[in-house]
């Protein structure tokens, strides 16, 4: 697919005459009259078979990330963020993605690695209950023994109507996702867990089945602005002793697939 690559630069306010489904917000969010879905995905290979399902799509580039506008499936008006690997990249993303285009709903989707206790194998499909912060906390007692998370310390990550958000980040399952039998806890890191020992440990602390590096992240920021989100990931790896080379590339493909061709089968 072709896509129409838009200047970074804002458009200004729309006039009088422009279209009556699309006017400008005070910091260029554009509002419609129509809801509109958005999509946060890490990497490109997260977001193939979605985008080759987008019809009418443009490209927007802004501050280094690309967005791509059109109707998933032809009728489903749709945004999709590739927002990088990692929490910070995520949040920029996301909160992008939330003040440019001011989606209805979220959607996180994406690969994830699995505890090995979990039960899952490559290819099984998840949804996330909940996604926690893996890292964000105080490590003491010899070796690192001993973790405390925010609510330990009394420090919020964020309070959104009185409500303090520690590490714990709660998600939306709708409809479609209820039926989807490997639901639960995940978790959000920093590093991944490249030793069995240290799957044990997350899977323990946090009674979770997989982790990623963005969930977290884009549900923190869904959040603040009071915008439902869910999360939906394919697993690539179960968590095991491994060296730091890069994950089997079949098994990511076959992972970031399903997720994919899952999402669009059973939620558009």
């Amino acid at each position: 697919m072709s896509w129409k690559r838009k200047s970074r630069r804002r458009e200004p306010p729309v006039s009088d005459h422009a279209p009556a489904d699309v006017c400008e917000g005070k910091a260029g969010h554009e509002r419609r009259s129509s809801a509109v879905t958005g999509i946060v995905v890490s990497t490109e290979r997260e977001a193939g078979l979605l985008l080759r399902q987008l019809a009418g799509g443009e490209r927007i580039f802004l501050q280094q990330k690309s967005f791509y506008r059109g109707n998933l499936k032809g009728s489903v008006p749709t945004v999709i963020c590739i927002c990088g690997v990692g929490k910070a990249n995520a949040a920029h993303g996301t909160a992008l993605l939330l003040e440019r285009f001011g989606p209805d709903l979220v959607w996180s989707i994406g690969v994830a690695g699995a505890y090995p206790s979990s039960g899952l194998e490559v290819g099984a499909v998840a949804v996330a209950e909940k996604d926690i912060y893996g890292d964000e906390g105080l490590v003491t007692g010899r070796g690192g023994s001993g973790f405390h998370s925010m609510d330990v310390l009394h420090l919020p990550l964020c309070t959104v109507d009185s409500t303090h958000y520690y590490n714990a980040f709660p998600l939306f399952v709708p409809e479609c996702l209820q039926g989807c039998g490997n639901r639960g806890i995940f978790v959000t890191v920093s590093a991944c867990s490249g030793t069995r020992e240290r799957g044990i440990e997350l899977e323990g602390r946090f009674g979770a089945l997989c982790e990623s590096m963005e969930g977290a992240a884009v549900a923190h920021v869904c959040t603040l602005n009071s915008i439902p989100v869910a999360e939906v990931r394919a697993v690539s790896n179960i968590i095991e002793d491994r060296s730091a080379e890069p994950l089997d590339r079949e098994s990511l493909i076959t992972a970031a697939g399903r997720v994919q061709e899952y999402f669009l089968d059973v939620c558009i």
